[in-house]
C-alpha cells in the first residue's frame, strides 16, 4: 500500500530537532495556548519558564534529584499546541489529558523509554474516542467505525521496515508503525525543526 504521508518527515524529533531519544510523550492539544495549556495540567506558573530547548533541558538535569524530573515544553504548530516531555508518560494518562481536552480535542503519542513501545490515544472533553497500541496497529480500539476506519488507513500509510535499507512492508507483520506520524497526519500537522528551535514555555516535571 502506497503512502500518502510522504511529505511527513520526523526529524523535528530527531537529533537534529528536540533529540528525544530514547522516549517521550507527546500531547497535541488544539486552539489551547501553551502557558495556559501548562497551566491547565497543574504546573504552578512560578515554575515556567521560557528558553529553548537546550536550554530547559540543562536546567533539568542540574536540578537536585534531577533524575525525578523530566523537562516539558509547548510549542506551538498551526493551532495547536504540543506538549513535549522527554521520557515522560503524563501526557497519555487521564490526570493531563482529561484537563487539556476540556472543549477541545488532545491527541497524545507515548514512546516508553524501556520498551520501544508506542501508544496513541484521542480524546476529546473527556472522553476518550480511540486508542492504538503499537504493538498491534491493525486492531483500533473506538466506538465510531468512520474514525477507526480512517486511522487504520493512516497507520498503514505510517508503516516503516524494520531496518531502513529494506523494501516499503505491505503488511503490519512486516514492518512497525510510526505512531507520531499517524497522530500528525489525523491532525494534518507539519511540525519541522524550525517549530521547535526557538524559546517556548516550560518546566520540569516530576515523575
Amino acid at each position: 500500500m502506497g503512502s500518502a504521508s510522504s511529505d511527513y518527515s520526523s526529524l523535528w524529533v530527531g537529533s537534529t530537532g528536540l533529540d528525544l531519544d530514547p522516549g517521550y510523550c507527546i500531547t497535541m492539544v488544539r486552539g489551547v495556548h501553551p502557558r495556559s495549556a501548562l497551566l491547565r495540567i497543574g504546573i504552578d506558573e512560578t515554575a515556567v519558564r521560557t528558553a529553548p530547548w537546550s536550554e530547559l533541558r540543562a536546567y533539568v538535569s542540574a536540578l537536585d534529584f534531577a533524575d525525578q524530573y523530566v523537562p516539558s515544553a509547548a510549542f506551538v504548530v498551526g493551532e495547536y499546541t504540543l506538549l513535549i516531555e522527554e521520557n515522560g508518560y503524563r501526557g497519555y494518562q487521564p490526570e493531563w489529558n482529561l484537563p487539556l481536552s476540556r472543549d477541545t480535542d488532545v491527541v497524545s503519542v507515548h514512546l516508553n523509554p524501556a520498551s520501544d513501545r508506542q501508544v496513541l490515544s484521542v480524546v476529546r472533553d473527556g472522553e476518550q474516542l480511540a486508542f492504538i497500541d503499537g504493538d498491534e496497529p491493525e486492531i483500533i480500539h473506538a466506538d465510531d467505525a468512520e474514525l477507526a476506519g480512517r486511522l487504520i488507513h493512516l497507520c498503514y500509510d505510517a508503516l516503516k521496515p524494520w531496518e531502513e535499507d529494506e523494501p516499503d512492508p505491505e503488511e503490519f507483520d512486516d514492518g512497525w508503525v510510526d505512531l507520531l506520524q499517524v497522530a500528525c497526519d489525523y491532525l494534518e500537522l507539519r511540525p519541522t525543526v524550525a517549530d521547535v528551535s526557538g524559546p517556548a514555555p516550560g518546566a520540569a516535571v516530576k515523575l
